[in-house]
């Protein structure tokens, strides 16, 4: 009898467990979907191949481990040498270590996946190519956040985080289409810059992101808040424009 009653106890606790991982799975995925879901309705010319959107959304995703690790072991050698309560810390920390990293693990996925793919042939199409492989990204990386954490964290996240990454993205793929542009012309000068500029505008704007959160005054909070209220507006604001004057490159 006590053999039966504990086989269906864990029994139960396993079917609880189970629920819960896939309620927080749940909870981390439908954030990067319901971005991916408005960003895929927003091209509205030509839509873009579901196996080469699906390949970026992989790519950000499997590169979101890495790029954590990455960032573990170097924010490890960057407080043993700064200590972590410097200024010198924080800044490194927050816009080298990770905001770079991470814009430059969603920016390869789009170079070596989508760069000199037949079907990237209008503008908007850059800044498709740069939210998948962000929402990829951005939902493993909810998914490490929101195992390890509660429900409050996954709501913060939903509301913030995994929206940020969709932004940093825009403004990424915003330059990139300038710089296939001029590719397509033949002005390899002004491409590089502009690719260049594809990594660094993101890495800022996502490295005063991070900076503000860390600083932690009263003061940093009010200002992260207003930058991510003038940062959201803007984004979308040069989104829906870059949908609605979309043209072939």
């Amino acid at each position: 009898m006590n053999t039966r009653f504990g086989r269906a106890f864990r029994y139960e606790v396993r079917n609880y467990f189970r629920a819960v991982a896939i309620l927080w799975l749940v909870m981390a995925l439908i954030p990067a979907a319901i971005l991916f879901v408005r960003i895929y309705q927003l091209d509205h010319i030509e839509k873009e191949p579901r196996r080469l959107l699906g390949k970026l959304v992989l790519f950000g995703a499997l590169v979101a481990v890495p790029a954590a690790l990455a960032q573990l072991l170097l924010a490890r050698a960057a407080g043993a040498a700064l200590g972590r309560s410097t200024v010198w810390y924080l800044l490194l920390d927050n816009f080298v270590i990770v905001a770079c990293s991470e814009e430059l693990a969603k920016l390869l996925p789009v170079r070596l996946a989508a760069w000199d793919h037949p079907a990237f042939d209008y503008r908007f199409d850059a800044i498709v190519y740069s939210v998948s492989s962000a929402l990829g990204f951005a939902a493993v990386e909810n998914i490490l956040y929101v195992l390890q954490s509660d429900l409050r964290t996954a709501v913060s996240r939903a509301i913030l985080s995994v929206p940020g990454h969709f932004f940093f993205a825009v403004s990424m793929g915003l330059l990139l289409s300038r710089a296939k542009q001029a590719e397509c012309c033949g002005q390899l000068r002004r491409r590089r810059m502009l690719a260049l500029l594809a990594l660094v505008v993101p890495t800022l704007l996502h490295g005063l992101w991070d900076f503000l959160l860390a600083a932690g005054s009263r003061w940093a909070v009010i200002a992260f808040y207003a930058f991510v209220a003038a940062f959201f507006i803007t984004a979308d604001v040069c989104l829906r424009r870059a949908s609605r004057t979309d043209s072939r490159l």
